[in-house]
């Protein structure tokens, strides 16, 4: 989860200009043109504060998202491809996703896209039997240390966040008018930014995505960073394979945060059979350090002050390598870009690297000590 597919990298190119607009119905956009790199990105961030709680029936953002990916006509993705344009889409804790990428000769279309994806929805019985059993297939794919990380959302949050999966059976009483009504709050305009970085011209690129974005249907969001709940002694049994820890992050603009990480990525890289999964963002949520043998946890105590140069050094790097591996993906870097436009606006995001490389000992030891008596701890039942 934390290193998802590379796209390209598309840092490292010329930079030109730079255009960042509120609207008056709410909706934000930020432009950075690359001269030369021939390249395009359009990622659009619909938050969950749009529809919050997933309206009532956790897993109703994720079968949005299936159904809004398809666009009016039902024919985007197509439309895209034959243009050699992709579309990738998914549901995060913070929000639902959709980003275009490709040639830069093709940011007409990109941009045009974006209006199929505001089009009011429009879906039938029929089809919605389709995307649940698709959903019900992908449900069967969910990762091992999923159930832990959805009892981390719902414990350590006031109130809990739901799981993205949700419950598919309650999902599947949800009738097409609720799911149209539902799909109207989550792309309201005062929950949507986009981010555009690519060969493009600014300023025109500006002006076609103010008469995209004004095409919204109009609505205001309310934003409320998540309340944190005690998480020193807490113990869960969860329904799923193996063992986890899991710590609160405050956001990746607070220093601890990367701190946290690159403890949890040494501990995964000095210790087999670790996975660390996060959701990148500058809200409140859960780091998650899993093991599906349940084994290692106790070689935690074994890193202690006598060897801490040497671990901090190594938690630095991991910080350091991840930062690194979400500047060269296309959608997350999009996407992560786009959440900064709503959650850490005044945080530039190109001083990740440099927090990261000047994570103290202190900082480092912290953390771990954050990840033995700090965690929750989540015991698997099989």
């Amino acid at each position: 989860m934390l290193g998802l597919i590379c796209s390209f990298a598309i840092l490292g190119q010329a930079e030109g200009s730079v255009v960042q607009k509120e609207l008056p119905n709410g909706a934000k956009f930020r432009i950075e043109a690359t001269p030369g790199s021939g390249t395009l990105m359009i990622a659009l961030y619909a938050s969950e504060a749009g529809l919050p709680n997933d309206g009532g029936v956790p897993g109703t953002r994720h079968l949005l998202e299936h159904l809004i990916a398809k666009g009016g006509d039902r024919l985007l993705d197509t439309k895209l491809e034959s243009v050699g344009l992709s579309l990738t889409a998914f549901t995060e804790r913070d929000g639902t996703a959709f980003v275009v990428m490709g040639s830069s000769r093709q940011s007409v279309l990109g941009i045009e896209s974006l209006r199929d994806l505001l089009e009011p929805l429009r879906v039938d019985s029929e089809e919605l039997a389709i995307e649940l059993k698709i959903l019900e297939q992908e449900s069967a794919l969910r990762a091992d240390y999923e159930p832990f990380l959805d009892r981390a959302w719902l414990e350590l949050f006031e109130p809990g966040v739901g799981s993205v999966f949700g419950d598919l059976k309650a999902v599947a009483q949800l009738t097409p008018d609720q799911l149209m009504g539902g799909a109207e709050a989550l792309m309201s305009s005062g929950g949507l930014t986009v981010y555009v970085r690519g060969d493009v011209d600014a300023d025109v690129t500006a002006l076609r995505l103010t008469e995209v974005l004004n095409s919204a249907t109009r609505g205001q969001v309310n934003f409320a960073p998540r309340g944190v709940l005690e998480s020193i002694g807490r113990k869960e049994t969860v329904a799923g394979k193996g063992r986890a820890r899991a710590v609160v992050a405050a956001g990746l603009d607070r220093p601890m945060t990367l701190a946290r990480l690159g403890v949890a990525l040494a501990i995964m890289r000095l210790e087999p059979g670790f996975e660390v999964v996060y959701e990148p963002s500058f809200d409140r949520g859960p780091v998650l350090l899993y093991s599906r043998s349940g084994d290692g946890f106790g070689a935690l105590e074994k890193y202690d002050q006598a060897g801490l140069s040497r671990f901090a050094a190594l938690a630095r790097l991991q910080a350091v390598r991840l930062v690194n591996g979400w500047k060269l993906e296309g959608p997350r870097f999009g996407v992560l870009r786009a959440k900064k436009l709503r959650q850490a606006s005044a945080f530039n995001l190109d001083q990740l690297e440099s927090t990261a490389r000047g994570l103290t000992d202190n900082e480092i030891w912290s953390a771990l000590q954050d990840w033995r008596g700090g965690a929750m701890h989540l015991e698997g039942t099989r």
